[in-house]
């Protein structure tokens, strides 16, 4: 009789005991997430960037530019793809319904402050517009706002704030803590992110604070929430307004 009462209790600690913890607890799961997968997945970005350029070079002007852009997504595909063949960090690839929520929320707030700090100089920042022909939109740019919007957004977040940010977290965690190692894996992959989109595109059309702000604001949330998909979700939802505001502001032009 004095057994009885006691087993659920050992069941329900052994259940607690078995509750798995998080990657950024530093289980198992990212053991594998070492120095040597960031140089890899670094040279597969310094690679695919030099390929572009190349690429943009040689090939027709028709294609240069979407030649360029997937040569680089190839690469940095590559890299996703070793790092989840060798281990998944524990949650990252969970979804959750509030990760949408959070995208429109964060993804809208930061392109306002683009704009914002756009017009910080000159007043109010011009409606973004592009060269139309009789006053519409070019053939491509479905197709580029498409890519640029759920392939670049979802393949640039899972490379910086996946692979790269977490290598670093994992890497300065064991010997700094994890407050030191989240700072440290924010700015890195926010600088690699930097010098990724001044390297393959023009500088012209980049705006340094606002990309940034985007790789703080994901790098903060991957590492708030131990998920990808928030992250993923601001990226997509600024990217699809700023070609909203493009279009609207070329078709009114």
């Amino acid at each position: 009789m004095t057994d009885a009462p006691d087993a659920p209790t050992r069941s329900g600690r052994r259940r607690r005991q078995r509750a798995p913890r998080p990657w950024r607890t530093g289980e198992s799961t990212t053991r594998r997430w070492d120095l040597e997968m960031l140089a890899w997945a670094v040279c597969a970005l310094g690679a695919g960037l030099l390929a572009g350029r190349a690429a943009s070079a040689l090939l027709p002007p028709e294609t240069a530019e979407g030649g360029a852009r997937a040569v680089v997504w190839v690469a940095m595909g590559g890299a996703v793809a070793l790092a989840l063949s060798r281990s998944r960090p524990r949650g990252l690839l969970r979804v959750r319904l509030v990760d949408a929520l959070y995208g429109v929320v964060f993804g809208l707030t930061l392109r306002l402050l683009q704009g914002a700090v756009a017009g910080i100089p000159d007043g109010p920042a011009p409606w973004p517009s592009m060269f139309s022909v009789g006053g519409a939109l070019p053939e491509s740019f479905v197709v580029d706002a498409l890519a640029d919007t759920l392939v670049a957004a979802t393949l640039e977040e899972l490379f910086f704030r996946g692979v790269v940010l977490i290598c670093v977290y994992v890497l300065v965690r064991r010997s700094s803590g994890r407050v030191a190692a989240g700072i440290a894996a924010v700015a890195v992959a926010t600088a690699l992110f930097l010098v990724a989109h001044l390297v393959s595109g023009s500088a012209a059309d980049l705006d340094p604070i606002a990309l940034a702000a985007v790789g703080v604001v994901t790098g903060a949330f991957v590492l708030g929430t131990g998920r990808i998909w928030p992250a993923v979700a601001v990226h997509v939802v600024f990217n699809a307004s700023g070609y909203l505001l493009l279009a609207v502001g070329t078709l009114l032009a």
